[in-house]
């Protein structure tokens, strides 16, 4: 018994196929895992190469006119114009200028809106662009409309959704503060912000996706400068690679604010303040 229990415990360990130790549940597996920014990047980057070869395989095959549907090629050049003749940076400059004074201003009061007021939910169907025309007669034909018609946009994303994570937090938790002798103010601060911050950040990462919708409509028709003005301009002349390019730069635009600020705010808030836990 000794000897081959011996013999047993000399026994070299025996490689898998592929070259791994046997382990009690069987040889592991080597799974290849891409790196998460190639990842992302295939994922959000690769429909969108995808489209473009579709889109010069077309006008390589039917040969439309450039009035109608330019190639990938002559955008590009009209972006690369653009951008060194200066007209695209100052467009650029201007709505995302516009985009982030609408945010700082918008995001507090949404969220006090939806901790204090839970009112005022059928505005949410009412497009931001509708209340253009009012903006227009009421404020002029100035950035003072486009700025409104963004807020108007931005806002009620992120007072719906303050108002979906207020109603999430557990009642047995405000409960407990007043309990403990704890305000009104104590329930807000330690329990109401706390739970509906994931909620938020998402309001704030779909506000952001309404906000600037809204924000290049106004432009195109206030005409105060903006990529949407690029738009309309280049429209008024029938310039169809020029408004192609404002659109792939508009579309650019919101995938990398997405991408590179709301998306990892709404992942590290959640992560922090929600069920996920890392």
């Amino acid at each position: 018994m000794r000897t081959a229990s011996k013999m047993r415990a000399q026994q070299p360990q025996i490689p898998g196929a592929l070259g791994v130790p046997q382990t009690r549940s069987g040889p592991a597996v080597l799974a290849w895992r891409p790196r998460p920014l190639l990842s992302a990047l295939f994922y959000n980057v690769g429909p969108f190469a995808a489209l473009v070869a579709v889109w010069a395989l077309v006008v390589a095959l039917i040969h439309p006119s450039p009035a109608v549907l330019p190639s990938p090629l002559r955008v590009a050049e009209e972006v690369v114009f653009t951008l060194r003749s200066g007209v695209l940076p100052d467009y650029v400059q201007r709505s995302l200028a516009r985009l982030l004074l609408t945010a700082a201003a918008v995001i507090p009061l949404g969220v006090m809106a939806g901790l204090l007021m839970p009112v005022f939910r059928y505005l949410t169907a009412i497009p931001a662009i509708a209340w253009l025309p009012v903006f227009l007669v009421t404020l002029g034909f100035n950035e003072t409309s486009i700025i409104a018609t963004a807020a108007y946009g931005f806002f009620f994303p992120v007072l719906f959704n303050t108002l979906v994570g207020v109603q999430t937090v557990p009642r047995v938790l405000r409960s407990a503060i007043r309990t403990l002798g704890g305000t009104g103010f104590h329930v807000i601060r330690d329990v109401l912000v706390p739970g509906a911050l994931p909620s938020i950040a998402a309001g704030m990462r779909l506000g952001f996706a309404y906000g600037w919708r809204a924000l290049i409509a106004a432009e195109m028709l206030v005409a105060q400068g903006g990529l949407g003005h690029l738009l309309f301009r280049a429209q008024s002349v029938g310039f169809t690679p020029r408004m192609v390019a404002g659109m792939a730069v508009i579309g650019t635009l919101a995938a990398a604010v997405d991408f590179f600020l709301m998306e990892p705010l709404e992942e590290r808030t959640v992560r922090r303040w929600g069920t996920v836990r890392p």
